[in-house]
């Protein structure tokens, strides 16, 4: 992979993704992206991933095939696994 570094969130719901990424990007991270499970690998291209946000709407087989995916494409990229709240 070439070009900058970026910062994937890939959850189901792209409201939930997209205010993850706004907070990511206060941190003053300037390349972040949303998608789904299914369609990250297309909006990586050949941009370097830095880091990936896992939302916690997604299914186990998602998860799975999400960490596996982006340990074949570097296996020191680090995963954010997030947790929803117990209500």
């Amino acid at each position: 992979m070439t070009g900058e570094g970026m910062i994937m969130v890939i959850n189901r719901t792209i409201t939930d993704a997209e205010n993850l990424k706004e907070l990511i990007e206060f941190m003053d991270e300037p390349e972040v992206c949303t998608s789904t499970p299914a369609e990250w690998r297309s909006q990586v291209g050949q941009s370097r991933l830095d880091a990936v946000f896992v939302g916690p709407d997604l299914s186990e087989t998602e998860i799975r095939s999400v960490v596996g995916d982006v340990g074949k494409l570097d296996p020191n990229i680090p995963i954010v696994m997030l947790h929803g709240l117990d209500r």
